[in-house]
């Protein structure tokens, strides 16, 4: 996913963050962790378990878009969004999902 990939250090940088060359989350913003999630045409997120605990962990922010649109978001704030249900295991990764509608619900 070439265009992923080129939007995520280009979200982060323009945020005046520092797109990272690992796995796990996606780069820094003022010394936290990072992770962009965006859409196209879906009407929710991927929420990655292992990179979600990270983020808590340390303290770190999603960068939700949607277009020309994005919005930060801590991942404490996530967490609240997704509530204690069980997570979904039918790819390689635990995830859970997050609906557009609320990210962008009052932005």
């Amino acid at each position: 996913m070439i265009w992923h990939t080129a939007q995520e250090k280009s979200v982060i940088r323009n945020r005046g963050g520092k797109p990272l060359k690992k796995s796990g989350y996606d780069g820094t913003l003022k010394g936290k962790p990072v992770e962009v999630r965006s859409v196209r045409k879906d009407s929710r997120y991927r929420i990655q378990k292992n990179v979600h605990r990270e983020l808590v962990k340390k303290g770190g922010s999603y960068l939700f878009c949607k277009g020309n649109r994005s919005k930060k978001v801590s991942a404490k704030a996530v967490s609240k969004k997704l509530g204690r249900g069980k997570w979904f295991k039918d790819r390689k990764y635990p995830h859970k999902f997050l609906k557009v509608d609320e990210v962008f619900r009052n932005a």
